[in-house]
């Protein structure tokens, strides 16, 4: 469900173990334990591997840390020099990466029975990322950058498709099952830029790793696109289509020789909330996807303060479900 169990009181024990997130997300042992621990107390169906989108950035040289409760810092760089410069050669900066890929096996190694999914950012989410520094409300440097240096951001973009195609792949040769593309910022974007940033985009990396990998297959989740997710699904050659909370329903119609699974879509805010009004949210879903190929997920990220007796309930409504079809 998301988050890789970052609410679960195992999972802050172990994170006190280390100041810097990264380093967490480095040591291939702990992070085999973190990406397990949901595992290990909701049976869940499939292994998330730990770790951040923003392992990308710091692969290609800029500074990334993570302050509490602020978020993530990615120091100033001169993108034309430190990150364009080296476009094609990627050696150092997936060796920096290696410990993710030592994680994947450790997790392999010691769950044999379920199947792992790995991921990376969407190259356009990544770059807000780097652009800003951060997060951010407004996101303007992003929108002043894509308006006056549209050349510089496309070769920004470039470069993490090509690095993130090539950290896919060695997470695919060290055993994950299935990928996943997070294209978190999707939303922010008008339609004629939402076809360049993110529908190109997401399927030259995944047009790369099918013709690498025929039987790996590729998670999209464009969030916030709602509308233009139609013309996502028309030009993205994705095997699974995970749905935040707002999406048009038309696209459940979509051509049944395309045969996409879908994943999603609960509100985390439901999740937090428990009680009747999640018992009513989960059968919607479930209600809305019963025809359909559906991984029951939610449509965000999980909140940090949600209760663990509230995934237990959706555990359990879904599984209720199940049992009366």
């Amino acid at each position: 469900m998301r988050q890789a169990g970052r609410y679960l009181p195992e999972y802050k024990e172990i994170r006190q173990t280390e100041k810097r997130f990264l380093d967490l997300c480095f040591n291939p042992e702990k992070a085999c334990t973190v990406s397990l621990q949901p595992i290990k107390r909701f049976d869940f169906d499939f292994i998330i591997l730990f770790s951040d989108i923003l392992v990308i950035p710091h692969a290609l040289g800029q500074t990334v840390d993570f302050k509490e409760n602020i978020g993530p810092i990615l120091k100033k760089v001169d993108f034309e020099k430190e990150i364009c410069a080296n476009s094609t050669n990627f050696e150092k900066g997936l060796n920096l990466l290696n410990p993710v890929f030592e994680t994947v096996k450790l997790i392999k190694k010691k769950e044999t029975q379920k199947e792992l999914i790995g991921f990376c950012g969407g190259a356009f989410t990544v770059l807000t990322y780097m652009i800003e520094g951060g997060s951010s409300q407004n996101h303007t440097l992003l929108k002043k950058a894509m308006k006056n240096e549209k050349k510089l951001t496309q070769k920004i973009m470039r470069v993490v498709e090509n690095i993130s195609v090539e950290y896919l792949a060695k997470q695919i040769e060290s055993g994950v099952d299935k990928v996943m593309i997070f294209e978190s910022w999707a939303g922010l974007l008008d339609k004629e830029n939402y076809y360049e940033y993110v529908i190109e985009s997401n399927q030259r990396i995944i047009q790369k790793i099918k013709e690498r990998f025929k039987k790996t297959p590729v998670i999209s989740f464009p969030r916030g696109s709602k509308e233009k997710i139609s013309d996502y699904l028309n030009h993205v050659d994705c095997d699974v289509i995970s749905l935040d909370k707002d999406f048009p329903k038309t696209i459940l119609n979509i051509d049944k020789n395309r045969n996409i699974i879908f994943q999603g879509n609960l509100d985390p805010q439901i999740l937090y909330e428990g009680g009747m009004k999640l018992e009513k949210e989960v059968n919607k879903v479930m209600l809305t996807f019963r025809d359909k190929k559906h991984i029951f997920n939610l449509s965000h990220g999980i909140l940090p303060k949600t209760p663990i007796k509230n995934v237990e309930q959706t555990l359990r409504l879904i599984k209720k479900f199940d049992e009366t079809r």
